[in-house]
Protein backbone atom coordinates (compact mmCIF):
# COMPACT_ATOMS: atom_id res chain seq x y z
CA UNK A 1 0.00 0.00 0.00
CA UNK A 2 3.09 2.29 -0.42
CA UNK A 3 1.51 4.11 -3.38
CA UNK A 4 -1.85 4.46 -1.76
CA UNK A 5 -0.51 6.04 1.00
CA UNK A 6 1.30 8.24 -1.32
CA UNK A 7 -1.57 9.57 -2.72
CA UNK A 8 -3.00 11.24 0.84
CA UNK A 9 -4.68 14.22 0.05
CA UNK A 10 -3.10 17.92 0.76
CA UNK A 11 -6.64 19.25 1.79
CA UNK A 12 -9.16 17.17 3.27
CA UNK A 13 -12.73 17.72 1.95
CA UNK A 14 -15.63 18.26 4.73
CA UNK A 15 -17.20 15.21 5.70
CA UNK A 16 -20.67 16.87 4.18
CA UNK A 17 -19.42 17.20 1.16
CA UNK A 18 -18.19 13.45 0.40
CA UNK A 19 -21.43 12.79 1.75
CA UNK A 20 -23.56 14.93 -0.59
CA UNK A 21 -21.83 13.71 -3.17
CA UNK A 22 -22.71 10.02 -2.30
CA UNK A 23 -26.41 11.32 -2.56
CA UNK A 24 -26.27 13.21 -5.16
CA UNK A 25 -25.46 10.40 -7.74
CA UNK A 26 -27.76 8.54 -6.04
CA UNK A 27 -30.44 10.50 -6.35
CA UNK A 28 -29.22 11.48 -10.55
CA UNK A 29 -28.55 7.34 -10.94
CA UNK A 30 -32.76 7.07 -9.68
CA UNK A 31 -34.08 10.08 -12.04
CA UNK A 32 -32.18 9.27 -14.96
CA UNK A 33 -33.35 5.70 -14.80
CA UNK A 34 -37.28 6.85 -13.97
CA UNK A 35 -40.07 6.79 -16.19
CA UNK A 36 -40.60 10.49 -15.69
CA UNK A 37 -36.99 11.50 -16.79
CA UNK A 38 -37.68 12.41 -21.16
CA UNK A 39 -34.74 9.56 -21.98
CA UNK A 40 -36.43 9.48 -25.48
CA UNK A 41 -35.15 12.79 -26.17
CA UNK A 42 -31.56 11.89 -25.70
CA UNK A 43 -31.99 9.37 -27.99
CA UNK A 44 -33.14 11.57 -30.87
CA UNK A 45 -30.25 14.06 -30.25
CA UNK A 46 -28.50 10.43 -30.91
CA UNK A 47 -30.04 9.46 -34.20
CA UNK A 48 -29.79 12.95 -35.23
CA UNK A 49 -26.25 13.82 -34.69
CA UNK A 50 -25.29 10.30 -36.64
CA UNK A 51 -24.03 8.69 -33.62
CA UNK A 52 -21.92 11.35 -32.33
CA UNK A 53 -23.50 13.20 -29.25
CA UNK A 54 -24.59 9.47 -26.89
CA UNK A 55 -27.03 9.78 -24.60
CA UNK A 56 -24.07 8.51 -21.89
CA UNK A 57 -22.37 12.07 -22.37
CA UNK A 58 -25.29 13.96 -21.38
CA UNK A 59 -26.40 12.07 -18.52
CA UNK A 60 -22.59 11.75 -17.26
CA UNK A 61 -22.50 15.31 -17.51
CA UNK A 62 -25.66 16.21 -14.91
CA UNK A 63 -23.87 13.99 -12.69
CA UNK A 64 -20.52 15.02 -13.03
CA UNK A 65 -22.02 18.67 -12.82
CA UNK A 66 -23.12 18.35 -9.07
CA UNK A 67 -19.96 15.86 -8.25
CA UNK A 68 -17.16 18.22 -9.36
CA UNK A 69 -18.97 21.39 -7.94
CA UNK A 70 -19.03 19.63 -4.78
CA UNK A 71 -15.24 17.86 -4.91
CA UNK A 72 -13.55 21.50 -6.12
CA UNK A 73 -15.74 23.70 -4.45
CA UNK A 74 -16.49 23.53 -0.93
CA UNK A 75 -14.67 20.16 -0.93
CA UNK A 76 -11.45 22.35 -1.56
CA UNK A 77 -9.62 20.53 -3.80
CA UNK A 78 -7.73 21.33 -6.53
CA UNK A 79 -7.33 19.31 -9.89
CA UNK A 80 -4.13 18.37 -9.30
CA UNK A 81 -5.16 17.24 -5.88
CA UNK A 82 -7.08 14.23 -7.94
CA UNK A 83 -4.56 13.48 -10.49
CA UNK A 84 -5.90 15.90 -13.20
CA UNK A 85 -2.40 17.73 -14.40
CA UNK A 86 -1.84 18.64 -18.19
CA UNK A 87 1.92 16.90 -17.61
CA UNK A 88 0.10 13.71 -17.22
CA UNK A 89 -2.08 14.09 -20.66
CA UNK A 90 0.67 12.58 -23.07
CA UNK A 91 1.13 9.39 -20.94
CA UNK A 92 -2.52 8.75 -20.19
CA UNK A 93 -2.87 9.00 -24.27
CA UNK A 94 -0.43 7.13 -25.05
CA UNK A 95 -1.14 4.10 -22.67
CA UNK A 96 -4.92 4.16 -23.79
CA UNK A 97 -3.49 3.81 -27.26
CA UNK A 98 -1.25 0.87 -26.68
CA UNK A 99 -4.42 -0.68 -24.60
CA UNK A 100 -6.39 -0.08 -27.67
CA UNK A 101 -3.77 -1.30 -30.12
CA UNK A 102 -3.25 -4.65 -27.54
CA UNK A 103 -6.99 -5.45 -27.83
CA UNK A 104 -7.18 -5.32 -31.80
CA UNK A 105 -4.22 -7.05 -31.82
CA UNK A 106 -5.31 -10.09 -29.99
CA UNK A 107 -8.52 -10.06 -31.61
CA UNK A 108 -6.18 -10.29 -35.49
CA UNK A 109 -4.12 -12.77 -33.96
CA UNK A 110 -6.85 -15.10 -32.79
CA UNK A 111 -8.91 -14.66 -36.26
CA UNK A 112 -5.56 -15.23 -38.21
CA UNK A 113 -4.65 -18.44 -36.37
CA UNK A 114 -8.05 -19.75 -36.65
CA UNK A 115 -7.99 -19.01 -40.65
CA UNK A 116 -10.74 -16.70 -40.87
CA UNK A 117 -10.90 -13.20 -42.72
CA UNK A 118 -10.70 -10.10 -40.81
CA UNK A 119 -14.33 -8.02 -41.00
CA UNK A 120 -14.77 -4.85 -40.54
CA UNK A 121 -17.34 -4.10 -37.17
CA UNK A 122 -20.12 -3.21 -38.70
CA UNK A 123 -21.12 -0.46 -36.42
CA UNK A 124 -18.01 1.71 -38.41
CA UNK A 125 -20.22 1.83 -41.32
CA UNK A 126 -22.58 4.17 -38.88
CA UNK A 127 -21.15 7.59 -39.06
CA UNK A 128 -20.27 8.53 -35.36
CA UNK A 129 -21.93 5.52 -33.69
CA UNK A 130 -18.41 3.54 -32.51
CA UNK A 131 -16.45 6.88 -32.30
CA UNK A 132 -19.18 8.57 -30.13
CA UNK A 133 -19.80 5.47 -27.53
CA UNK A 134 -16.21 5.99 -26.94
CA UNK A 135 -16.17 9.82 -26.53
CA UNK A 136 -19.00 9.55 -23.96
CA UNK A 137 -17.05 7.60 -22.20
CA UNK A 138 -13.83 9.70 -21.81
CA UNK A 139 -14.77 12.89 -21.78
CA UNK A 140 -17.85 11.69 -19.39
CA UNK A 141 -18.54 8.38 -17.79
CA UNK A 142 -15.41 7.39 -17.16
CA UNK A 143 -14.03 10.70 -16.34
CA UNK A 144 -16.92 11.60 -13.87
CA UNK A 145 -16.32 7.82 -12.05
CA UNK A 146 -12.51 7.75 -11.83
CA UNK A 147 -12.21 11.62 -10.33
CA UNK A 148 -14.61 10.88 -7.89
CA UNK A 149 -14.61 7.49 -6.50
CA UNK A 150 -11.00 6.96 -7.22
CA UNK A 151 -9.15 9.91 -6.91
CA UNK A 152 -11.12 11.97 -4.33
CA UNK A 153 -13.44 9.44 -2.27
CA UNK A 154 -11.50 6.49 -1.67
CA UNK A 155 -7.95 8.77 -0.25
CA UNK A 156 -10.59 11.17 1.24
CA UNK A 157 -12.21 8.25 3.23
CA UNK A 158 -9.01 6.93 4.34
CA UNK A 159 -7.92 10.44 5.63
CA UNK A 160 -10.29 10.29 7.90
CA UNK A 161 -10.10 6.35 8.95
CA UNK A 162 -6.55 6.62 9.54
CA UNK A 163 -7.59 10.33 11.50
CA UNK A 164 -5.09 11.94 9.55
CA UNK A 165 -1.85 10.20 8.65
CA UNK A 166 -3.95 6.96 6.92
CA UNK A 167 -1.64 3.48 7.26
CA UNK A 168 -2.60 0.37 5.08
CA UNK A 169 -5.22 -0.74 7.41
CA UNK A 170 -7.30 2.82 6.67
CA UNK A 171 -6.53 2.10 2.90
CA UNK A 172 -7.90 -1.09 2.26
CA UNK A 173 -11.40 -0.43 4.51
CA UNK A 174 -11.17 2.83 2.56
CA UNK A 175 -10.97 1.19 -0.39
CA UNK A 176 -13.84 -1.51 -0.23
CA UNK A 177 -15.84 0.91 1.26
CA UNK A 178 -16.09 3.44 -1.69
CA UNK A 179 -16.04 0.80 -4.61
CA UNK A 180 -19.02 -0.73 -2.67
CA UNK A 181 -20.45 2.73 -2.92
CA UNK A 182 -18.88 2.83 -6.67
CA UNK A 183 -20.89 -0.45 -7.99
CA UNK A 184 -24.14 -0.01 -5.90
CA UNK A 185 -24.46 3.52 -7.57
CA UNK A 186 -24.86 1.02 -10.82
CA UNK A 187 -28.31 -0.19 -9.08
CA UNK A 188 -30.66 1.90 -10.74
CA UNK A 189 -29.26 1.52 -14.27
CA UNK A 190 -29.48 -2.30 -13.62
CA UNK A 191 -32.78 -2.21 -12.85
CA UNK A 192 -34.32 -0.36 -15.29
CA UNK A 193 -32.90 -2.80 -18.14
CA UNK A 194 -34.61 -5.51 -15.77
CA UNK A 195 -31.76 -7.09 -14.84
CA UNK A 196 -32.27 -10.37 -13.05
CA UNK A 197 -31.42 -11.05 -9.27
CA UNK A 198 -28.75 -13.00 -9.75
CA UNK A 199 -27.20 -11.74 -12.28
CA UNK A 200 -27.69 -8.50 -10.71
CA UNK A 201 -25.39 -9.49 -7.88
CA UNK A 202 -23.15 -11.11 -10.49
CA UNK A 203 -22.59 -7.68 -12.38
CA UNK A 204 -22.10 -5.85 -9.07
CA UNK A 205 -19.76 -8.08 -8.02
CA UNK A 206 -17.91 -7.26 -11.09
CA UNK A 207 -17.91 -3.62 -11.14
CA UNK A 208 -16.95 -3.98 -7.74
CA UNK A 209 -13.96 -5.79 -8.65
CA UNK A 210 -13.28 -3.52 -10.94
CA UNK A 211 -13.30 -0.71 -9.20
CA UNK A 212 -10.72 -2.20 -6.95
CA UNK A 213 -8.42 -2.97 -9.46
CA UNK A 214 -8.96 0.62 -11.04
CA UNK A 215 -7.93 2.28 -7.65
CA UNK A 216 -4.86 0.18 -7.80
CA UNK A 217 -3.93 1.16 -11.10
CA UNK A 218 -4.40 5.09 -10.22
CA UNK A 219 -2.23 4.81 -6.98
CA UNK A 220 0.31 2.65 -8.70
CA UNK A 221 0.92 5.29 -11.44
CA UNK A 222 -0.70 8.32 -9.76
CA UNK A 223 -2.04 9.05 -13.30
CA UNK A 224 -6.29 9.69 -13.48
CA UNK A 225 -6.39 9.60 -17.41
CA UNK A 226 -4.61 6.57 -17.28
CA UNK A 227 -7.31 5.24 -15.51
CA UNK A 228 -9.97 7.09 -17.33
CA UNK A 229 -8.44 5.59 -20.76
CA UNK A 230 -9.26 1.69 -19.10
CA UNK A 231 -12.30 2.12 -17.88
CA UNK A 232 -13.68 4.22 -20.92
CA UNK A 233 -12.12 1.08 -23.31
CA UNK A 234 -13.96 -1.14 -20.92
CA UNK A 235 -17.28 0.08 -21.35
CA UNK A 236 -16.67 1.18 -25.68
CA UNK A 237 -13.98 -1.15 -26.60
CA UNK A 238 -14.83 0.65 -30.47
CA UNK A 239 -12.80 -2.08 -31.59
CA UNK A 240 -11.85 -2.21 -35.69
CA UNK A 241 -13.06 -5.68 -35.88
CA UNK A 242 -15.10 -8.84 -34.97
CA UNK A 243 -14.41 -9.98 -31.74
CA UNK A 244 -12.76 -13.53 -31.78
CA UNK A 245 -10.29 -15.37 -29.62
CA UNK A 246 -9.62 -14.21 -25.78
CA UNK A 247 -11.91 -11.22 -24.48
CA UNK A 248 -10.14 -7.99 -25.63
CA UNK A 249 -11.01 -6.52 -22.07
CA UNK A 250 -8.88 -9.43 -20.36
CA UNK A 251 -6.01 -8.62 -23.04
CA UNK A 252 -6.49 -4.57 -22.13
CA UNK A 253 -6.65 -5.58 -18.33
CA UNK A 254 -3.15 -7.48 -18.52
CA UNK A 255 -1.48 -4.23 -20.86
CA UNK A 256 -2.70 -2.03 -18.06
CA UNK A 257 -1.36 -3.97 -14.78
CA UNK A 258 2.17 -4.28 -17.13
CA UNK A 259 2.15 -0.27 -18.23
CA UNK A 260 0.87 0.15 -14.34
CA UNK A 261 3.61 -2.41 -12.98
CA UNK A 262 6.60 -0.89 -15.54
CA UNK A 263 5.65 3.09 -14.31
CA UNK A 264 5.84 2.53 -10.80
CA UNK A 265 8.90 0.00 -10.27
CA UNK A 266 10.20 3.30 -13.11
CA UNK A 267 9.46 5.88 -10.68
CA UNK A 268 11.04 4.06 -7.39
CA UNK A 269 13.84 3.55 -9.14
CA UNK A 270 14.56 7.30 -9.83
CA UNK A 271 13.50 8.37 -6.35
CA UNK A 272 10.06 9.96 -7.70
CA UNK A 273 7.43 11.29 -5.48
CA UNK A 274 3.49 10.17 -6.42
CA UNK A 275 2.61 13.48 -4.42
CA UNK A 276 -0.03 15.51 -6.03
CA UNK A 277 1.67 17.56 -7.99
CA UNK A 278 0.51 21.99 -9.25
CA UNK A 279 -1.72 21.65 -12.35
CA UNK A 280 0.65 21.69 -15.31
CA UNK A 281 3.42 20.55 -13.03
Amino acid sequence: MHAARSLTPATASPSWTLAAAVAYSVATGLFVFSPVFPMHRLQGLHQATGGWINPTLLLAALLGTGTFFLAFGPGRQRPADVGMRWAALPFGLAATFAMWLAMNASTALATHAAGLPLALQADWSGGGLLPGRLLAQLLGTALVEETVFRAWLWPQLALRLGRGAPRWPAWAAALLASQVMFALLHVPMLVSAGTPGPALAGVLVNLFVFGVVAALLYAATRNLLFVVGLHALGNAPTLLMEVRGPAPTLVMLGAAILIAAVTYAARRRRGLPHQAQPAGA
